[in-house]
């Protein structure tokens, strides 16, 4: 017989799982499919691209167009990224790191940036996969 301290544990549980799995799918779906739809011959392009790792970028499409820029005093790109978590807040500017931008041509015509958040001590940190300047950049 379950005591009523652990049918509360054991609901506590449930919802935090739920509400994990919910901010999951929400930042899957608000990411998938980022890219021109209207031009699926890109679709091999985004499929090509690696990090200088040689990790892919893309996964099925969770790139994500970006509001970047050059940061002239830190010799590198700042990309605006919103916290999957509080999508109504605006967005903060993070730097890019070096390892993750992709040296070519973007025929996607926008900067795009592939990347999943990790959150620490109540902060959101972005973990990078891929970034392409747009092509100001």
């Amino acid at each position: 017989m379950t005591s009523s301290n652990g049918q509360v544990h054991l609901h506590c549980l449930m919802v935090a799982r739920t509400v994990g799995l919910c901010a999951i799918t929400s930042f899957c779906i608000n990411t998938a499919n980022s890219h021109d739809q209207m031009r699926p011959e890109l679709n091999a392009w985004f499929k090509s691209l690696k990090n200088k790792a040689g990790q892919p970028c893309c996964d099925g499409g969770d790139g994500q167009h970006a509001e970047a820029e050059w940061d002239t005093a830190k010799d590198g790109y700042r990309v605006l990224l919103t916290d999957p978590q509080r999508p109504s807040e605006r967005g903060q500017w993070f730097d890019v790191p070096n390892s993750v931008v992709l040296d070519r041509q973007n025929l996607s015509g926008r900067a795009m940036v592939w990347w999943w958040p990790s959150y620490a001590e109540g902060k959101m940190i972005p973990l990078w996969r891929c970034f392409i300047p747009g092509p100001e950049g």
